[in-house]
């Protein structure tokens, strides 16, 4: 299955070990902040200080507008979407653009009492415990780590 891993750079590290989990279930898999796949890697903090943009002027940056067409792509490319909480806007926005073009999406983290959504009916899965995403994902198949 070819996946889109969906999240905040706050969760890079748990974002880049999600990846590598799903790869070595045999997934095809891409993950915004992981570079050493050859992908196009940007981060907010390149256009300049959070305090002098507001969401037109980040946008008309090229970096900005190159990163936008790279997630596109890759959603489209994928069949399903992994939106791993916490997660912010656009992560959020990745997913119902995923759900909007007919992929899977499965939602991956902590679900604090208190804290809901109930848009998150349009997921195919929520899960706290990534060894029941990955069970989700290879129905009836062993893993190989």
């Amino acid at each position: 299955m070819r996946i889109y891993i969906a999240s905040s750079w706050k969760n890079e590290r748990m974002a880049i070990n999600l990846a590598h989990m799903l790869r070595i279930d045999g997934h095809e898999v891409d993950c915004f902040c992981d570079a050493s796949t050859g992908r196009y890697v940007f981060h907010w903090s390149e256009v300049g200080k959070a305090e002098d943009l507001d969401a037109i002027s980040f946008l008309e940056d090229p970096r900005a507008q190159r990163a936008f067409h790279e997630d596109k792509a890759k959603i489209d490319w994928s069949d399903a979407v992994v939106l791993l909480l916490p997660s912010g806007k656009s992560s959020h926005l990745e997913a119902g653009y995923a759900v909007g073009s007919s992929k899977l999406l499965f939602v991956l983290g902590e679900f604090p009492k208190g804290e809901w959504e109930v848009m998150y009916s349009f997921a195919d899965g929520l899960f706290r415990d990534l060894e029941k995403l990955r069970d989700r994902l290879l129905p009836g198949r062993p893993r190989q780590g």
